[in-house]
């Protein structure tokens, strides 16, 4: 009799043992629909604009059912809204939103993905380990096949879950990069003069507002060249093109790093300089030393001479001045030493 006591009382024991690991393993199944609950549903639906994801039937099941089809139902389950994020994901990024929330999106994907998986992962080999030792030192029961059976799917679920949110995060970030690279390729040409290459007007516009909301004092030259239309007459556009192209390869080599020059239009320039009148009259003199004189074009198939000269005009901004304004008082100044021409 007290042999067979001193056995129920170890049965019961490792009943019991077992029993809290059981109860452990299903804690951390709820614990890891939660996570994927807060760190992949919630996110994705916010930025998707959908419907918010729960997985709350899943978790009333296992607490109901905690056994294996419940386990095994709630595994496909998961499955399913986890495939139904990703296509959400994957909707986002073929451009169904602006490139900046897809970058936060990815931002905040990335982020939740890794920093939850690894803890995750590593809690729930705890638990497995604890549960295979317990299982191989007890009698081989029904509780003991059913262990096991969960300690599979626990792995199961954790390497598919590592799986799946390595392929998604690899996935934005090679769209992130061919994004990245359309995005800085279209600024490029959006703030380009197509012909010459300078900034255009735009770019210009952009400067000079920036220029008078924070009170730096900058200038304006504006830079007409002289009888442009008649060499455009005389030797047609393609000759006319040409030549401001050269002028303007001229100009950029002329440019100091804070300066900013623009094709305003037609044979009209704008360059813009943060400093006062005195430095900006210099700098027009030398530019106009530099800019003016011989141009080699090619005219059917032979080399043209072109003898190019500038007028000027020069402000500087003053205090309560419009873009408008200010330029407005180059332009009379400019037309006034064109007529001298």
């Amino acid at each position: 009799m007290p042999n067979d006591l001193v056995s129920l009382r170890a049965s019961m024991d490792s009943w019991e043992q077992q029993n809290s690991l059981f109860k452990k393993s299903l804690d951390c199944y709820l614990e890891a629909l939660g996570g994927v609950e807060k760190h992949v549903l919630n996110p994705c639906a916010l930025k998707t604009a959908g419907q918010p994801i729960t997985l709350d039937a899943e978790r009333r099941l296992l607490k109901r059912q905690p056994d294996e089809p419940g386990f095994e139902m709630v595994r496909i389950s998961l499955g399913r809204v986890l495939e139904g994020a990703a296509d959400q994901i994957r909707r986002q990024i073929a451009g169904t939103v602006e490139l900046a929330d897809v970058l936060k999106l990815l931002s905040e994907t990335t982020s939740s993905l890794r920093c939850g998986s690894d803890a995750r992962e590593s809690k729930f080999r705890d638990v497995a380990s604890d549960l295979q030792l317990a299982a191989e030192r007890a009698d081989v029961t029904e509780l003991r096949l059913k262990i096991f059976a969960q300690v599979l799917q626990l792995t199961q679920l954790v390497d598919e879950m590592k799986w799946e949110n390595r392929k998604i995060v690899e996935e934005l970030e090679r769209e992130m990069l061919s994004y990245r690279r359309k995005l800085d390729e279209a600024e490029q040409i959006a703030s380009r003069d197509a012909l010459t290459g300078l900034s255009n007007r735009r770019v210009l516009q952009s400067r000079i507002h920036e220029y008078i909301q924070t009170g730096v004092a900058f200038c304006l030259i504006l830079v007409d060249l002289n009888r442009f239309k008649c060499i455009n007459d005389q030797y047609g556009h393609l000759a006319g093109d040409e030549l401001l192209k050269l002028f303007s390869q001229r100009l950029k080599h002329q440019l100091r790093t804070d300066d900013t020059a623009a094709r305003w239009g037609g044979d009209e320039f704008v360059i813009v300089l943060p400093c006062r009148l005195s430095d900006a009259m210099a700098r027009s003199r030398l530019l106009e030393q530099s800019l003016r004189g011989d141009y080699v074009l090619r005219h059917e198939a032979k080399p043209l001479r072109i003898q190019l000269s500038l007028s000027m005009g020069v402000v500087e901004h003053k205090s309560g001045e419009s873009a408008d304004q200010m330029l407005a008082r180059a332009d009379q100044i400019l037309y006034y030493a064109k007529s001298g021409h």
